[in-house]
């Protein structure tokens, strides 16, 4: 208590910025976003990680990217530096202040430098809201901040080992905003600066803790060494994260691919059903060889979606996994056609199981064409709250201009670690952006007419901003994205709603862990972005309009093709 005494500028300071901060953004900014907040004050690297978020999703132009970084360094190094003057132990001498500055200024910009990387993976999380690059980039970010926290303190933090308090006092920083954001995307919006404020406070004494510890080593001389054992300390850690996260996913890669491949059950559907049709669609990066396997119980006409399309006789293409980069549009389309060719092939309505990618593409096909023959939709994995940000085409300015550029770099990097071939300027990822509000808004949209269910893993929601708002009857089962067609649970799900029943209501502690999962994560995704600020997105509905995301996605198909 005498410590928080001695320092009480640090906790007033701390618990005002993280309130202002909340206060602003709760007024002017989507859902979501204020579970960020906390982190305005956190020690270093987290807040600069903070700094990097708001600013690649809120940049208009490259030289607003040039002068903003400019600003951000400048901010960040005058509060950090502060901050950590105000946590100063009495009886040490503290730095001249003016060195202190420029040290945290360069400091600042060796942590833009490593971690801009990974807030650009949320950037692209945010676009695509894939899982995956959550449990990319977080964990390094702990990781980063274990090995160079200590550097807003120590100058020679890139050659000395952080002490043990203060990579617990990290850790607990970690752990609180963490908590913090979870406590925030769970309260009311009037209460938000109270909790911000309180994580604020939580941060400070994580802070103090670390300075306390710290300082004197700041101002001791420093110990006398062999050249031979002068490694240095942080630099050599930073190059084995690195080594860790490339190597690791390509490692990522392959086990997909392979698990993908392997997952595959026997039998092979027969053409002797006789029960309803069923159109089963696979995700994103999938690839199909021509044979169609009884993904559904029961004796139930199978046929494979394609994204290729069909045969003049009206049968689906073998395709490969750059078909499933095509636009929603596009695919939408190409639903259509293959969901009316199994609809006259069968003489009845048909059914569609659609797995992540596959199952966006069946929303947009189910509300832009109402009067679809389509009995019922089971949606596994869904996206959740794809398109929050926005980026250009090549060669144009625009919000996300810089991220946009970066994520292309990091796309062509990812494609050539191994066989998952991606672009962030393929006609699937630009539909997103270019539709962000109505994309995003599909999910709390169910088709009237047809019978809907989700199936949701328990990692459905670190991709969005806020609670996954959604309008389908769904449960939440023990697996990750992707990983739900041929699951136990699911196949029991799927069976019901394809008979007609309603489905058993689920696992509630697989709910409770997924809204967990959910409510931890958000504290660590990228910001969205104001949908009023990009013209692109001028008059798209959302969420609040289910009948005109319907109306917007009938007339963009239109607006494509006749059909």
């Amino acid at each position: 208590m005498r410590h928080v005494r001695d320092h009480r500028r640090l906790f007033l300071a701390s618990a005002a910025i993280a309130a202002v901060e909340s206060i602003v953004v709760v007024a002017l900014l989507p859902g979501g976003a204020a579970a960020i907040t906390p982190q305005v004050v956190a020690p270093a690297p987290l807040g600069v990680y903070h700094d990097l978020r708001w600013l690649l999703v809120y940049h208009p132009s490259w030289l607003v990217l040039v002068v903003g970084l400019a600003a951000l360094v400048a901010f960040r190094a005058a509060l950090d530096t502060w901050l950590v003057r105000c946590a100063w132990p009495r009886d040490v001498p503290s730095p001249d202040r003016r060195e202190h500055l420029r040290r945290a200024a360069r400091f600042t910009l060796i942590q833009i430098a490593v971690l801009g990387l990974f807030a650009v993976l949320t950037f692209a999380m945010a676009v695509t809201s894939l899982s995956w690059l959550f449990f990319v980039a977080t964990p390094v970010v702990l990781m980063v901040a274990v090995l160079v926290h200590h550097g807003e303190v120590l100058p020679t933090w890139w050659r000395d080992r952080p002490s043990r308090v203060s990579v617990t006092s990290i850790a607990l920083a970690f752990a609180m905003i963490t908590a913090t954001g979870a406590v925030i995307s769970a309260v009311p919006d009037i209460v938000v600066p109270v909790v911000a404020a309180a994580g604020g406070l939580a941060v400070a004494w994580c802070r103090l803790r670390a300075v306390q510890d710290l300082a004197p080593r700041a101002v001791a001389p420093p110990p006398v060494e062999p050249a031979a054992r002068r490694r240095p300390f942080a630099v050599i850690g930073l190059a084995v994260v690195l080594a860790i996260v490339v190597g690791g996913t390509a490692i990522g890669f392959a086990a997909a691919v392979a698990i993908e491949s392997g997952r595959t059950p026997p039998p092979r559907a027969s053409g002797a059903a006789n029960r309803s049709p069923v159109l089963v669609v696979k995700g994103f990066n999938s690839k199909w060889d021509g044979i169609t396997y009884r993904w559904v119980r029961g004796d139930h006409v199978i046929r494979r979606f394609s994204y290729r399309g069909l045969d003049a006789r009206g049968r689906p293409l073998v395709y490969g996994r750059g078909d499933t980069h095509r636009g929603l549009v596009v695919l939408a389309r190409e639903m259509r056609r293959q969901v009316d060719a199994l609809r006259a092939a069968t003489g009845e309505d048909v059914s569609i199981v659609a797995e992540s990618e596959g199952a966006l593409v069946a929303q947009v096909y189910l509300a832009a064409f109402p009067r679809a023959p389509v009995e019922a939709v089971v949606l596994l994995s869904p996206l959740a709250e794809p398109g929050r940000v926005y980026y250009p085409p090549p060669g144009e300015e625009g919000w996300g201009v810089g991220a946009g550029v970066i994520e292309r770099a990091v796309a062509d990097f990812i494609g050539a670690l191994g066989p998952v071939d991606v672009s962030a300027d393929s006609a699937l990822f630009r539909t997103i952006v270019d539709l962000g509000p109505t994309v995003g808004a599909l999910l709390a949209c169910p088709p009237p007419g047809v019978r809907g269910y989700a199936v949701l893993p328990i990692d459905e929601g670190v991709a969005a901003a806020a609670p996954v708002d959604i309008g389908y009857d769904h449960q939440t089962v023990g697996a990750f994205h992707g990983g739900l067609l041929g699951d136990a649970t699911t196949a029991a799900a799927i069976t019901a709603v394809l008979d007609g029943e309603e489905p058993d209501d689920g696992s509630v502690l697989w709910a409770a862990v997924g809204d967990a999962i959910t409510a931890f994560a958000s504290t660590w995704q990228a910001p969205s972005l104001a949908p009023g600020l990009e013209p692109a997105w001028d008059g798209l509905p959302g969420a609040d309009d289910c009948a005109g995301v319907r109306r917007e996605l009938r007339t963009r198909i239109r607006r494509t093709g006749t059909g």
